[in-house]
C-alpha cells in the first residue's frame, strides 16, 4: 500500500466534519485502514486498498488538475478523464478494480472509474470521498435471481453541503439521496461487485467470501447481506440463504430485490404461501423493472390483471430496453384475446433481445394458425 494515501492535510480532515468523538472512517492512512481491516476479521492478504494510490498517479493529477481550490481542481480533473486526448480510459461494465488497477489499464466499470478519481483526489490534499446514489435502480436477471446495479459518484465537503461529481453521462433519472461513504464502506462496495463479478463466473464460494468481507466492514450493507444469500444459495447453503435475507430484510425492510430473491427461494422450496406473501411486500416505488414484472406475474396469477398490466407497463417506462416488460404486456393482450397487439409486443421485445426465448414462443404460436392458412 502506497504512502501516498496519507496525503490529506489536517485541516482537509477537520472540513470534512472528522473532530467527531466517534470514529468516522473517513481519510484512513494505509496502516489505520489495514488496521481496522484486521480487527473486523478480514484478511489484508486478501483484499487490495481500493483507494492505494502511486507515485505516477499522484504526478498524472497534479499536471491535469492544475492549480486552484479544491472544487476547481476537482472540476478540472472530471475534465480531463473525460477528455481521451488527455486520459484514455475506457469503460468496461464487467470490470472492478482498485484505483491504481484502473489506472494502469485505463479501464474499469463505474465504481472504479469514481474510485480512480477519488484516490487521484485524495493525492493532492482534496478531502473527495466516495458517494452511493439512490435513484430509480437498474437491475439484470441471471436466471431467476436478480442482480442491481447501483451507482456511485465522488463527492467533495462544500460549506455545509457536499458537490458531486458523477461520471455517468447516459441519461437518468435525478437522485433521490446521495449518501457520502467513509473508507471502510468504499472497501465494501469494491468486495461486492468483486463478488458480483466471481458469482457471474460461476465461483460462488468466492463470491461468499467477498460479500461476507463486505458485511464485516459495512454490516449495515442490506444488499451486501442480500448477496450472502445469493452465494449461499447457489452454493447449496439454503438454510443460510434464508438465514442472510432475514438479516438484509431487518435493514431494509421492504427491499424489492431481496424480497424477490427470497421469493424465488421460497418457490423453489415449494413455499408458494410464503413466497407470496414477500412479493407483497415488496416497496414499489422503488422496485426495478424485473422486480416489477415478477410482481405483476403474481398480480396476474391472481385475476387482478389490470393492476398487472400496470406493473408490467411502469417495467416497460423504466426499462425500455429490456424485452422481458414487452413479453409480459403481450400475455395480458393474449389473454384478452389480442393477438395482433401481442404480436406488435412481441416483435418489439425480439427486436430488443432477439434470443429471448418466451418472446419467440408466443409469437410462433400467435403466427402458427396462418402460418398454416398460408397456400404453397
Amino acid at each position: 500500500m502506497s504512502p501516498l494515501r496519507n496525503a490529506l492535510p489536517l485541516l482537509a480532515l477537520v472540513a470534512a466534519g472528522c473532530v467527531s468523538s466517534k470514529p468516522t472512517y473517513m481519510f484512513l492512512t494505509p496502516s489505520q485502514w489495514a488496521a481496522e481491516l484486521t480487527r473486523r476479521g478480514v484478511d489484508v492478504r486478501d483484499v487490495p486498498d481500493p483507494l492505494a494510490v502511486t507515485e505516477p498517479m499522484r504526478a498524472t493529477a497534479e499536471k491535469l488538475a492544475g492549480l486552484g481550490n479544491a472544487s476547481e481542481r476537482l472540476h478540472r480533473l472530471q475534465a480531463a478523464f473525460f477528455d481521451e486526448s488527455k486520459f484514455p480510459f475506457r469503460y468496461s461494465y464487467r470490470g472492478t478494480y482498485t484505483a491504481g488497477e484502473a489506472f494502469a489499464h485505463r479501464e474499469g466499470n463505474c465504481l472504479s472509474f469514481t474510485n480512480l478519481f477519488v484516490a487521484m483526489g485524495r493525492s493532492l490534499g482534496v478531502p473527495v470521498t466516495t458517494a452511493l446514489v439512490r435513484r430509480a435502480q437498474a437491475s439484470e436477471k441471471e436466471g431467476d435471481l436478480i442482480i442491481v446495479n447501483n451507482h456511485v459518484v465522488a463527492a467533495l465537503p462544500y460549506g455545509t453541503e457536499w458537490q458531486y461529481f458523477d461520471f455517468d453521462r447516459r441519461p437518468h433519472e435525478p437522485p433521490t439521496a446521495v449518501q457520502p461513504l467513509n473508507d471502510l464502506w468504499i472497501t465494501a462496495l469494491y468486495l461486492n461487485n468483486r463478488g458480483a463479478d466471481e458469482l457471474r463466473a460461476n465461483h460462488p464460494d468466492i463470491a461468499l467470501r467477498y460479500f461476507l468481507y463486505a458485511t464485516q466492514l459495512a454490516p449495515r450493507f442490506a444488499a451486501g447481506w442480500g448477496n450472502v444469500g445469493v452465494a449461499r444459495r447457489r452454493s447449496g447453503d439454503v438454510q443460510g440463504a434464508f438465514e442472510a435475507y432475514a438479516k438484509a430484510l431487518s435493514i431494509s425492510a421492504d427491499d424489492p430485490v431481496i424480497l424477490g430473491n427470497l421469493a424465488s427461494l421460497y418457490r423453489a422450496q415449494g413455499m408458494e404461501g410464503e413466497a407470496e406473501t414477500a412479493l407483497r411486500s415488496v416497496n414499489i416505488s422503488t422496485a426495478t423493472p424485473h422486480v416489477l414484472v415478477v410482481r405483476g406475474d403474481l398480480e396476474l396469477a391472481s385475476g387482478r390483471t389490470r393492476t398487472a398490466l400496470h406493473l408490467y407497463k411502469r417495467a416497460r417506462a423504466l426499462g425500455p430496453k429490456l424485452a422481458e416488460p414487452w413479453v409480459a404486456i403481450a400475455r395480458v393482450e393474449l389473454m384478452r384475446n389480442r393477438p395482433d397487439r401481442a404480436r406488435k409486443d412481441l416483435e418489439k421485445a425480439l427486436s430488443l433481445e432477439p434470443d429471448q426465448r418466451e418472446a419467440s414462443d408466443l409469437l410462433a404460436e400467435i403466427n402458427a394458425p396462418h402460418a398454416s392458412a398460408t397456400p404453397h
